[in-house]
């Protein structure tokens, strides 16, 4: 499985095979590249509002998340199954991106408007979830159902990439446009940007969250870490009571917990 964390320990160990690396640096060449694009393609023209979203069926809507996720899953030749530790809560995802009502009297202060952060530990599935709805968005040309795929990792490694000729400020414009899922938010590094260390995606955030309240743009996100870990993570530097990061993070999201048994 693609990203999975047993595949990222045997990277870091050093310990993947020449095939698994091949493979894998050929995947992450070809996802950068996407991703790299989409935002240089943002990044030349004026990014609009964000159009109102349509209201759709939510019987079809799941349905069609039920059917997309068995053919998704079968390609890992694995099987798709609905069962008590995940039936409520992607009922909930699937009334978020259905656009439809139900899902703020469902959800404590849920506001449709905000994107949308899932939060577990490793392998219960919250990357899987976001590709099936672009699948589904792809498939039937719904753009509320369309964002960009990219790891935060991504973010910090073209960063380092550009800071080495540039001051890699574009980096972050580029990812700061547009709806974006960012992966694994809270994995990533801290980059070196000219002898100082900084947290990449703590500014990534802050634009984010700043065009959120102007233009209505939507940031989606998986963590392994729990809220106080990203907020300890990203304002570590912050006075007690001023905590940034905290406010945006609340501010710009839906926060659902996806708490269950590992699925790989």
């Amino acid at each position: 499985m693609k990203n999975s964390l047993g595949h990222r320990v045997k990277v870091k160990m050093g310990l993947e095979t020449d095939e698994e690396r091949k493979k894998r640096v050929a995947r992450e060449k070809k996802e950068n590249a996407k991703a790299i694009q989409y935002f240089k393609e943002l990044h030349e023209k004026k990014e609009p509002r964000q159009s109102k979203n349509i209201v759709i069926p939510i019987d079809w809507m799941k349905k069609e998340f039920y059917k997309t996720a068995k053919t998704y899953i079968l390609k890992e030749k694995k099987r798709f199954v609905v069962d008590d530790d995940n039936k409520i809560i992607l009922d909930i995802i699937c009334r978020y991106f259905a656009n439809d009502p139900s899902f703020e009297e469902i959800v404590e202060n849920g506001e449709l408007r905000k994107g949308l952060m899932l939060v577990s530990n490793c392998g219960t599935g919250k990357s899987s979830i976001f590709d099936i709805i672009q699948q589904i968005g792809r498939k039937h040309q719904i753009p509320q159902l369309w964002f960009c795929n990219v790891s935060s990792l991504t973010v910090t490694t073209e960063f380092t990439k550009q800071n080495k000729i540039t001051s890699g400020e574009s980096v972050i414009d580029y990812y700061a446009k547009g709806k974006v899922c960012f992966d694994d938010l809270g994995s990533e590094n801290m980059v070196n940007d000219f002898g100082i260390r900084k947290e990449l995606m703590r500014e990534v955030l802050e634009l984010r969250y700043n065009r959120f309240k102007a233009l209505g743009t939507k940031t989606f996100c998986s963590t392994n870490l729990t809220i106080d870990e990203l907020v300890k993570k990203y304002d570590k530097d912050s006075k007690p009571g001023h905590k940034r990061i905290e406010d945006r993070i609340y501010g710009m999201f839906n926060i659902l917990p996806m708490y269950g048994k590992c699925r790989r």
